[in-house]
């Protein structure tokens, strides 16, 4: 009876432990959210996204971008969300992939559209550069849409990068309902041509009562204040995702551009939204694209930080989209620009 006695209570105990460490990721996850979607509140705070997860670090991939591997390095770096690129397989089974091909992240080829999922599921992914360059096979496979959404419920939030077309975002955000993390999904919505922004309209209108976070992409060579405000007036993001267009032959960017102006930076505020840049690696000749030259290359390449992360934030900046999410997070710490969640 005694014996029976200690039994319970230790299963007890146990569950007891589980539903608190459920509710401890929960938790965690749900003061993420509160931030993303009070800008205002929190604009002492700089956000990371992680791209393709965490899988270079000093301009080394050193774990194969988008695996499991990535996802849970992130996880456990602390930051606030990783991005995963999703392509459709020949009999319609949503993955994480950025290339239309498997030829330069997997050990398998040909086009993703082609192939039956069955055949996926025999390549493993590799190690590489943008380039696939110095490739190292891994024992990572190819991740479903339900495996990634697994693989962050409660702990982070998923920027969902849809490479197929809008159209499928309705089946992305019921897949990520039945998971329980439509929640923590955030969907990048293109909005720099009128079909653009009349697909995203009808789109978004048809999920109505939707719990995702929908995040107008504007870059300043296709849009103007105008653009922002209606994107602004119109979805009323937690976050809008802002490029500063850079030629190959280009200025490094001096003030930002039109997108991260004093008057951007207002409308930023009067709607309670993020302002959100990618400071992605993209190729040598193409430094910093997306950032006016003030990418992760010149952060880590020329040891700048305070030229990229630190110029970014003083235009507005509260997240960071990057290829170097430890080297961000270490930066913006030091400096005082993220603050603890306890």
């Amino acid at each position: 009876m005694k014996l029976k006695k200690l039994m319970s209570a230790a299963i007890i105990s146990v569950a007891t432990l589980s539903s608190f460490s459920s509710f401890a990721d929960t938790a965690h996850v749900d003061k993420i959210i509160e931030r993303l979607q009070n800008a205002n509140d929190h604009r002492d705070h700089v956000m990371i996204v992680a791209h393709r997860g965490l899988w270079i670090k000093n301009g080394e991939p050193i774990y194969a971008e988008g695996s499991i591997t990535a996802i849970e390095k992130a996880i456990e770096l602390g930051i606030e969300a990783i991005e995963q690129d999703i392509r459709r397989t020949k009999d319609g089974v949503l993955i994480g992939m950025h290339d239309e091909t498997l030829d330069r992240t997997t050990t398998c080829t040909g086009a993703v559209a082609e192939k039956l999922w069955a055949e996926l599921q025999k390549c493993r992914l590799v190690i590489t550069d943008n380039l696939g360059n110095n490739r190292i096979e891994t024992e990572d496979k190819i991740l479903t849409l339900e495996e990634i959404f697994s693989a962050i419920k409660g702990d982070i939030l998923l920027n969902l990068d849809n490479k197929i077309g809008v159209e499928y975002f309705p089946e992305m955000f019921e897949l990520a309902k039945q998971a329980g993390v439509e929640h923590q999904i955030l969907a990048t919505i293109n909005q720099n041509d009128e079909e653009q922004r009349k697909a995203a309209t009808k789109m978004v209108a048809s999920l109505e009562g939707s719990k995702a976070n929908f995040l107008p992409n504007l870059y300043d060579s296709h849009v103007d204040l105008d653009v922002v405000n209606r994107s602004l007036e119109e979805f009323t993001p937690a976050a809008i995702q802002l490029r500063n267009y850079h030629a190959p032959d280009g200025k490094i960017t001096m003030d930002g551009g039109v997108l991260f102006s004093a008057e951007s930076r207002k409308l930023a505020e009067k709607y309670n939204t993020h302002m959100w840049i990618n400071t992605l690696y993209t190729y040598r000749e193409m430094a910093g694209m997306r950032s006016g030259g003030r990418g992760d290359e010149m952060a880590v390449y020329a040891n700048l930080p305070s030229e990229v992360y630190g110029f970014w934030v003083d235009k507005g900046v509260t997240i960071f989209q990057t290829d170097e999410p430890e080297f961000a997070m270490k930066w913006l710490q030091e400096n005082g620009y993220r603050q603890p969640y306890n």
